[in-house]
């Protein structure tokens, strides 16, 4: 038994518009095939669809494919990761290559989840091209060929170190392009075309692993404190100048200059200062009395020679004040001093134990494109010193 999706498409409800893309193409496909040349079908798959939320999946490994994390104790050394969720600040385009659209230019969408997504090779193109144009030229920049590899053929070329993660987005829109007359400036035939909205949002992930140096005694830290400054630059001109959508020459498919929950992390390993730790000390110190002289230890003069607490006559308790710190130091030693030297459990407090300085990976954040670069320097410039020291 063989289905035909699309008839299948054509049998279900018909005549109901809803967000059924290949649904509604289906019907409108049909209708013209019947002579329908004035079925207002794609008039109103338009108008309801300027600007259409979508929901994501549910799955629970969804976010491992949205929002990847990477444990780069798996990774060799010198490998680093960074990750921001950005917004729009113009519409992104794309170019599907479905042929059987009730358009003729819709967005690239994901073939399982359906959304709208920027692919790894479109990141990889697009900021190739971000380097390019400051400069960066492939043919004789070796920086350049390791981050991006080399053609590869029969008989040579080799991956590069840069990986890129897909981005996805929740919203679609549409968008009219009105090509104008050169002579009469008029609009001759307006375009429409399946765009990501300004606004939406997403999320960019990168990964750096130098696994050509495996085996070689050249330093990994040297060649990602170098790397990484020109990434960041690059990531920054890309989306905030160049764009990584078709039609960036237009000024399409460039970001906000802030971002959200950025970060880069080095598998470079850093000391965390600890706070000396006393394992007998539980919560915040309390106040001392005037009667004692540690904590538990009542002052010499309120004890015998023996250890038992010493009776004292008006006599010897000439002021009010003095008199008031007896009865005080007499109350604590029926209530609590009497048992503590029964129990021979006046001690003084053990030394603090100072623990080694753990160890974590390399981690910055950053807020903003402009600070992603700072920061990126930063790292470069430290891993640099360290090296230094080092030779």
């Amino acid at each position: 038994m063989s289905l035909d999706y699309y008839v299948e498409l054509d049998n279900t409800a018909a005549g109901v518009v809803d967000q059924a893309v290949d649904q509604v193409t289906t019907r409108y496909f049909r209708s013209i095939a019947d002579g329908n040349q004035t079925n207002d079908l794609r008039e109103q798959w338009v108008k309801s669809s300027k600007k259409v939320s979508l929901a994501p999946p549910t799955a629970a490994f969804w976010e491992w494919i949205a929002r990847p994390s990477i444990d780069l104790a798996l990774l060799p050394p010198g490998s680093f990761w960074l990750r921001f969720s950005f917004r729009l600040a113009k519409p992104y385009f794309s170019r599907d290559d479905r042929a059987f659209y009730i358009i003729d230019n819709p967005v690239v969408r994901d073939k399982v989840f359906k959304l709208p997504i920027v692919r790894p090779t479109n990141w990889k193109g697009s900021l190739r091209a971000a380097l390019w144009q400051m400069g960066h030229a492939a043919e004789d920049d070796p920086q350049i060929r390791r981050l991006f590899g080399e053609t590869r053929g029969d008989e040579g070329g080799r991956a590069g170190r840069l990986f890129f993660h897909p981005t996805f987005f929740d919203t679609t829109g549409l968008e009219v392009i009105n090509p104008h007359d050169r002579v009469r400036r008029v609009g001759k035939n307006p375009i429409l075309f399946e765009s990501v909205p300004r606004d939406t949002a997403g999320t960019f992930t990168l990964l750096y692993v130098p696994f050509d140096l495996l085996g070689t005694e050249r330093n990994p830290n040297a060649q990602a404190g170098d790397d990484l400054p020109l990434i960041a630059a690059g990531i920054r001109a890309m989306f905030r100048g160049h764009g990584f959508s078709a039609k960036r020459t237009s000024g399409f498919g460039v970001a906000k200059e802030s971002v959200e929950e950025g970060f880069i992390e080095m598998r470079v390993e850093e000391s965390v200062p600890v706070e000396m730790a006393n394992p007998a000390s539980k919560g915040p110190a309390q106040p001392l009395a005037k009667y004692l002289v540690a904590p538990g230890r009542l002052k010499a003069e309120y004890l015998n020679s023996d250890g038992t607490f010493r009776e004292r006559g008006q006599a010897e308790l000439t002021s009010k004040t003095a008199r008031q710190e007896y009865e005080k130091a007499k109350k604590w030693w029926e209530r609590e001093g009497k048992a503590l030297a029964a129990e021979s459990q006046l001690q003084t407090q053990p030394p603090p134990i100072e623990l080694p300085p753990q160890k974590r990976w390399l981690r910055r954040e950053f807020r903003s494109f402009d600070e992603l670069v700072r920061t990126a320097e930063e790292i470069g410039s430290q891993l640099g010193k360290n090296e230094s020291e080092r030779s």
